[in-house]
């Protein structure tokens, strides 16, 4: 069975549980568990500003991997609020967020998405699928490649990045396979929309991103993260956290603007 969080899990021991605290709640989606160690420093530094919950998605061995699941779960999930809250993630936990922001957007106050392109199929899986439909290498091989692209110089080895990747291909709600790169269907918001992007990411490269202007409203934002690959809020989490900080707590929109730092 797939399993979420029965409440908000706040990082602070005297929110752990509780309900809704405050108009300053930021939800972080986590669809892949594996790989949400990679989330800790961003949302440690968040929580100093928000109350910060990280809503779970994990599926079992035995089921079919299911993107339209985990939408309706979560979709479930945000009715509960009786307010609006900061909804954010990254890679396919941000494609997961951003289809059900689009359902329930009255129970969504802004939308972060970090590293999800206009076309949210291209996550990491489906340029592995790619590799490993049109060159010999083996898995191995080819995940030790992507270790290195994704993550850049890392204080893990390359043998434990490898093995988290081949958990989170077995355990996020991925809808690609050795069978077919799925097309999943681009997404115009009407809510508050803020896009974070690796200026080295060959993922959702900066070229990519841009592409986001064409769906983008006035006071929409997109930054770019100097020397970010993939994962690129685990490296560079206090830049990332201030740009977060200084988008959610805006009053009125802002102009539209499409930058670097």
């Amino acid at each position: 069975m797939s399993s979420i969080s029965p409440s908000f899990r706040a990082f602070h021991p005297t929110n752990y549980g509780n309900a809704i605290p405050s108009q300053d709640t930021l939800l972080w989606v986590s669809a892949g568990p594996s790989l949400k160690h990679f989330d800790l420093p961003l949302l440690k530094i968040l929580n100093k500003n928000y109350a910060v919950a990280r809503w779970e998605y994990q599926q079992s061995n035995d089921e079919a991997s299911s993107l339209v699941e985990a939408i309706n779960l979560l979709v479930d999930y945000l009715k509960q609020s009786d307010r609006p809250i900061h909804l954010a993630g990254h890679g396919i936990s941000g494609v997961i967020a951003m289809y059900a922001a689009e359902r329930v957007p009255e129970f969504v106050k802004t939308l972060t998405l970090l590293g999800v392109g206009p076309q949210p199929e291209l996550i990491w899986h489906a340029h592995y699928y790619l590799q490993r439909l049109t060159t010999p290498c083996s898995q191995l091989r080819v995940l030790a490649r992507f270790a290195r692209e994704l993550f850049g110089p890392s204080s893990h080895s390359i043998k434990t990045l490898v093995n988290l990747l081949q958990n989170d291909l077995a355990s996020s709600p991925s809808p690609h396979s050795l069978f077919k790169i799925a097309s999943l269907d681009s997404v115009r918001l009407q809510l508050p929309l803020l896009l974070f992007g690796g200026a080295s990411d060959f993922i959702v490269s900066p070229k990519t991103m841009q592409a986001w202007t064409a769906f983008m409203k006035a006071g929409d934002r997109i930054v770019s993260v100097p020397d970010g690959r993939h994962f690129f809020h685990y490296h560079f989490p206090d830049q990332v956290a201030i740009e977060m900080t200084q988008f959610l707590s805006q009053k009125t929109a802002l102009p539209t603007l499409v930058y670097s730092r």
